[in-house]
């Protein structure tokens, strides 16, 4: 087991992580991309459930009130682009397990913590407008976008993150081998 063994494993480690971090943002980005359309749609259906409260509001006052939930739509999109982003480790830290890999996020906990927010902040705005609470439980997008199917996206995300395991085990052993290599040297030197 040599250094630059370890040496190489350490750059192909770093290789793993910059495609990792490409595949992360470009799917960050067909996430938060959806997201004003997302929150569009179900504010939209609230507001039609909300008969009594429909039928109050005027032309002026819907057409503000849309204005108001694309311009909510476009904060809730930078502010969870934003979260998903700040920390590499919560995407591929060691404590992100590979048992819950499959076509969504939800085997990831950190992650799927920053997306749970989306439904908590269009229920946030549904109290706030005073309309009628829908159900609204967040999923990535299962439907093309912007020529991109997420599932997709995200399959190839917990099959890099999986290389990525094994680059780091494989580092793990050669480094202990390596460390243990040099003990014994050392017990029998003195």
């Amino acid at each position: 087991m040599s250094e630059s063994t370890i040496e190489q494993l350490d750059e192909r480690i770093g290789q793993i992580k910059a495609k990792l971090q490409l595949q992360i943002e470009e799917l960050v980005n067909i996430i938060a991309n959806d997201l004003p359309d997302y929150a569009l749609k179900h504010i939209r259906r609230a507001f039609i459930e909300d008969v009594e409260f429909a039928e109050k509001q005027s032309d002026a006052e819907l057409a503000a009130f849309k204005a108001k939930v694309a311009e909510f739509g476009r904060k809730l999109s930078e502010d969870v682009r934003a979260s998903l982003l700040e920390n590499m480790d919560a995407w591929w830290g060691k404590d992100v397990s590979l048992e819950g890999a499959s076509k969504t996020l939800d085997g990831n906990p950190a992650i799927s913590a920053k997306l749970a927010v989306v439904s908590q902040r269009i229920l946030d705005f549904l109290d706030a407008a005073h309309l009628q609470r829908v159900e609204v439980v967040y999923r990535t997008p299962a439907r093309f976008i912007d020529g991109k199917y997420p599932p997709g996206m995200i399959e190839k995300y917990w099959a890099k993150l999986a290389d990525l395991r094994a680059a780091e085990d494989e580092r793990e052993l050669l480094d202990r081998e390596a460390r243990k290599a040099r003990i014994a040297q050392r017990w029998d030197s003195i």
